[in-house]
């Protein structure tokens, strides 16, 4: 596998899904060799132990290669590849790369600009050309196939792009969410994020230039991301313990460096500074920041969501596109971002705080939080996490290689407003 990213678990099932399970991983290497009909055993085989995981023997796994094909079949010839596999089920995304994406945001950004509440304008034409939300259907659509194989047939599903850092953060994430109901509590939100982005690896670093000058790799996955979740909200507005207003808040501290979680590309480098720098989570999960974005009609229950694809049920994302256009000034206050005047004040607190001093509060009594929401139970003095103990007990994994660029994004296509 490509960057030595092996299929992992990202999610499981309990008894009554046969503990189906959704992984993640990079896309093949076997490249040419796989052409001539040398492919790699070793991979064969362990998919189709994942295929066997859990008991379901008769159906082929479900493998969800994310890209469009004729980018995987380009970057077959540079030595990527996917599973022309004996009982794997091949089926493509069609999700478009990172070059893509950041021409789409960066013209729906051009459509806001020229918007004028005076004037007729063209922003539906605007809008349409950038191709925003004909790349969010794309991930939506994934989403849905991943969801309906766990949910509907109980079998296994492996999900991978070319480095499995983009887009299949994306998607094993929003399945998640819409499979699990403690991803859609407020601590669950925080948790999903920690463990698909932060700790499996998505370039925040390279794709936002924290702290560097942009380069060809610059692209705002994150919030394409935020904004399918943001569709998911508006969908099934009492499924969430969480409004929309977190998420405008992550899109803001994603570029802000006020906050150490989102630094670097991987967790071997984000562990450098974790003693110097303060965590976002410790932040919003105090009982001053809890209730700012907490979803007053949220109902706790154990459903699962199956998301609707057609764009004729999306919505623009209004308290992010125009958080700085005249037009925003009039949003209902629950969809915009915190106020200024209560912005998050600045305590040196990192993601482990060492000084009992600084440790931030418990988030809110039971009482005060759906029975879905996980309680953080820790002693006095205690460093806050979003993670158990338990969970916590794992020993560290040995340091990895630091990767270069992706080569799948050299392979960028012209997008609708005929960037490349």
């Amino acid at each position: 596998r490509k960057r030595g990213r092996l299929p992992a678990m990202s999610w499981c099932g309990g008894p009554e899904l046969s503990f189906a399970s959704l992984w993640r991983c990079s896309q093949t290497t076997e490249g040419l060799t796989g052409l001539i009909g040398t492919k790699c055993v070793e991979d064969q085989s362990m998919l189709n132990a994942i295929r066997l995981g859990n008991g379901s023997s008769e159906r082929d796994l479900l493998c969800i290669d994310l890209r469009p094909k004729v980018s995987a079949w380009v970057n077959k010839a540079g030595g990527g590849g996917f599973e022309s596999y004996p009982q794997c089920r091949m089926i493509w995304g069609g999700i478009d790369n990172i070059h893509v994406v950041r021409d789409a945001w960066r013209a729906m950004g051009s459509a806001v600009a020229r918007l004028v509440d005076t004037q007729v304008g063209s922003w539906m034409k605007d809008v349409a050309s950038s191709g925003w939300y004909d790349y969010i259907g794309a991930i939506l659509s994934c989403t849905l196939k991943v969801v309906t194989e766990v949910l509907n047939f109980k079998a296994n599903v492996v999900i991978h792009c070319s480095d499995g850092w983009d887009r299949t953060a994306q998607v094993s994430s929003l399945a998640m969410l819409c499979m699990d109901p403690h991803y859609r509590t407020q601590v669950g939100f925080l948790k999903l994020i920690q463990k698909e982005w932060c700790s499996f690896g998505h370039r925040f670093r390279t794709r936002l230039a924290i702290g560097d000058a942009p380069t060809s790799e610059y692209s705002p996955v994150i919030i394409q991301w935020l904004e399918c979740v943001f569709q998911l909200l508006q969908q099934f507005p009492d499924a969430f313990e969480f409004s929309t207003s977190i998420l405008v808040r992550l899109a803001e501290e994603v570029f802000t460096n006020r906050y150490g979680t989102f630094f670097f590309d991987n967790e071997r480098e984000r562990r450098s500074v974790e003693a110097h720098t303060v965590s976002l989570w410790s932040v919003l999960l105090q009982p001053e920041e809890f209730d700012h974005w907490r979803n007053p009609g949220y109902k706790a229950q154990r459903v699962h969501l199956y998301p609707s694809i057609c764009q004729a049920n999306y919505v623009v994302w209004e308290a992010y596109w125009f958080r700085y256009h005249v037009r925003g000034e009039s949003l209902p206050a629950e969809s915009s971002s915190w106020p200024s005047s209560e912005s998050p004040k600045s305590q040196a607190m990192t993601d482990v705080p060492e000084a009992p001093a600084q440790t931030p509060t418990a988030p809110p009594e039971p009482s005060q939080v759906s029975p879905e929401s996980e309680e953080l139970e820790r002693e006095p003095g205690e460093p806050m996490s979003l993670f158990s103990p338990a969970e916590l007990t794992a020993p560290k994994p040995e340091p990895t290689q630091l990767f270069a660029d992706d080569d799948e994004d050299i392979f960028a296509k012209p997008n609708k407003t005929g960037g490349s």
